[in-house]
């Protein structure tokens, strides 16, 4: 005769291996992504704690009849009890409160009274017009979208950023995500609306002019030598400390200036040897 349990405790263990990257990218997605629920289970007066391994789906594909296991050496017993959605961070459940279930230890399949699911959470986006130039950066590592990833609308990629490295982009809105510092933005180019991308995937415009002039380092710069302009497209990489040249005459050959910044950055070379790019706040003497 089988014994009638209860559910105690339900704890969220997510199993490695399990990916939890793009989920919920849409209301119609069927999705293959799922978390493991260790749902404990005790006996009315059983000395034994028999457990059920349930495998729920994440995403919007619902589910009601589930292969499972049971442990202690209550694997062919047959359970019934009541567990609760688990909590997983940044997804809903479909239902809220208790399910009743039932295990079947011939078929090791959990059947659910309710189906359950789960659906990204949306997180509210304040939004606000602009009038900007930025430029994507040549490794953007982020892509376009119809709408702000993780809003309350279905986001679709409607451009790879790499598609638009090194161009310079006009933007319309900015939206910031709640409990974020980065915004995404509303991007056109030449005129073509090509969709929202996360602000760290953009620089802000910078402009070059050869130059053929001369400075000084000061005795105590606070700015280094880096191989491109820093905040740029380029990703920068140190190449010189700038107190490694105090007080040295260097030759400049190329000066940058970057929107939203009134001193240039300069290229210079010493010898006849490029030592890299330095904000211009370092230089002294220019001639």
């Amino acid at each position: 005769m089988n014994k009638k349990l209860r559910i105690k405790k339900s704890i969220l263990a997510l199993l490695a291996g399990v990916s939890m990257l793009g989920i919920g990218v849409g209301a119609s997605s069927i999705l293959n992504d799922s978390v493991s629920v260790h749902a404990e289970t005790i006996a009315g007066n059983s000395q034994y704690s028999p457990t059920i391994h349930i495998k729920v789906m994440v995403g919007n594909k619902m589910r009601d009849l589930i292969p499972s296991y049971a442990g202690n050496g209550v694997g062919k017993k047959n359970m019934k009890g009541i567990l609760w959605a688990p909590n997983i961070s940044g997804y809903t459940p479909n239902i809220k409160g208790s399910i009743n279930f039932t295990y079947n230890g011939t078929t090791k399949l959990t059947k659910l009274s309710k189906k359950l699911y789960y659906t990204k959470t949306a997180t509210p986006v304040t939004y606000k017009n602009q009038k900007l130039s930025k430029q994507v950066k040549l490794a953007p590592g982020h892509d376009f979208y119809n709408h702000v990833p993780g809003s309350k609308y279905t986001a679709k990629r409607t451009h790879y950023g790499k598609t638009y490295k090194g161009k310079t982009i006009t933007i319309n809105m900015s939206g910031v995500k709640k409990g974020t510092k980065t915004p995404y933005y509303r991007c056109s180019y030449k005129g073509k609306n090509i969709g929202w991308i996360y602000g760290g995937a953009l620089a802000n415009v910078t402009s070059y002019k050869t130059v053929k002039k001369t400075a000084t380092v000061i005795a105590k710069p606070t700015n280094n030598f880096y191989n491109h302009v820093t905040l740029s497209t380029y990703a920068t990489k140190l190449t010189h400390f700038g107190k490694t040249y105090k007080n040295k005459k260097v030759t400049i050959n190329m000066q940058a200036t970057r929107q939203g910044t009134k001193t240039p950055y300069y290229r210079c070379s010493v010898s006849g040897k490029n030592i890299g790019w330095i904000y211009g706040g370092a230089l002294s003497n220019f001639r």
